[in-house]
């Protein structure tokens, strides 16, 4: 079996959107993935899914991720959605990449499991080498966070925060947290012992919004 030297790989940033936080019995409603290829160009992909199981759905969730039947009301059918997923080869022989991918990796497959996916007549499933966001912010900021979640660590970083746990959104903004923690110098990194506790504490006493800083 031929491997592909990691450095000829592109990196695909992920986020899901879901009904909980159980792989096993709640649903990948919303995916959206951007490809950085080889030679410097962007391919995006964005889709909302039908939910499967909504029993199974935590109203929490649905809340956080702004579910609506009208908003969902052209979202992929499943039977066919995961099926073509795979062929497109979007989250195929690439460094799959996010803010806690892990997650986002862990659904795919068991969805793609449940749905009998293949790819070339074998069952088809994420690579399990993954680069996390999370590592990175431990790394740098572990000091100052009570949490690695996304909104939180955009916050520290000074990250303009909009439309949280949407899935394009979140991808983006864990793009730009990987690029803001890998480039600081050391004189920045200083700087955030002063400026995170503020930022923090400002976004906790907001009561958490979805949108930060404010937009007037």
């Amino acid at each position: 079996m031929a491997f592909t030297p990691i450095y000829l790989k592109p990196f695909t940033w992920l986020d899901t959107e879901t009904t909980g936080l159980d792989e096993n019995e709640n649903d990948i409603i919303e995916i959206a993935a951007v490809r950085l290829n080889l030679d410097g160009t962007e391919s995006v992909s964005e889709s909302k899914v039908k939910m499967e199981r909504p029993d199974n759905a935590h109203p929490k969730a649905l809340e956080v991720n702004g579910y609506t039947e009208e908003a969902w009301k052209d979202a992929e059918d499943p039977a066919v959605f995961w099926q073509k997923v795979a062929d497109s080869g979007m989250l195929s022989d690439c460094i799959v990449a996010g803010q806690n991918v892990k997650f986002d990796t862990g659904f795919l497959n068991a969805t793609f499991k449940r749905h009998g996916v293949t790819v070339k007549g074998k069952p088809y499933r994420v690579d399990y080498h993954v680069y996390d966001t999370c590592t990175l912010a431990i790394e740098h900021l572990y000091p100052w966070l009570s949490s690695v979640s996304l909104t939180p660590v955009c916050v520290a970083l000074g990250i303009p925060v909009n439309n949280a746990h949407t899935a394009l959104a979140d991808v983006r903004l864990a793009m730009a947290v990987d690029k803001e923690l890998k480039r600081a110098t050391n004189a920045q990194q200083a700087e955030w012992a002063r400026v995170i506790p503020a930022r923090l504490e400002a976004w906790v006493m907001a009561d958490k919004p979805k949108v930060w800083p404010p937009v007037n």
